[in-house]
């Protein structure tokens, strides 16, 4: 029996009045990018003045999963809302950094 999506990953959003904390644990794959990227367009829709992603309990990630960073990134920017991944995992900095990225999605 294989596991159901849900099983591989857990999204949650956490907010307050300036941000949102969108908390990413286990693999974010095609089958996870939706609900991820729907927790950060809520996020933008609640007007929030930043995003940032914790990703410190993310132990898998494809190229999916990398593309969902992407477009949320660009969509906080087309709607001026500030975005940040605040706590990438081991996982999530060697991919950004193997893709190079680093620029696009890390703060350093």
């Amino acid at each position: 029996m294989h596991p159901s999506p849900a099983d591989l990953v857990r999204v949650e959003a956490k907010g307050d009045a300036t941000e949102t904390a969108i908390i990413v644990e286990g693999e974010l794959d095609m089958s996870g990018a939706t609900e991820f990227l729907a927790r950060v367009r809520e996020a933008i829709d609640t007007r929030q003045g930043s995003i940032a992603i914790d990703a410190r309990g993310l132990t898998y990630m494809d190229s999916s999963g990398l593309r969902s960073l992407l477009l949320a990134r660009a969509a906080a920017d087309d709607a001026g809302v500030a975005f940040r991944i605040s706590e990438p995992s081991p996982a999530l900095r060697h991919l950004i950094q193997r893709t190079g990225l680093q620029d696009l999605l890390l703060d350093e």
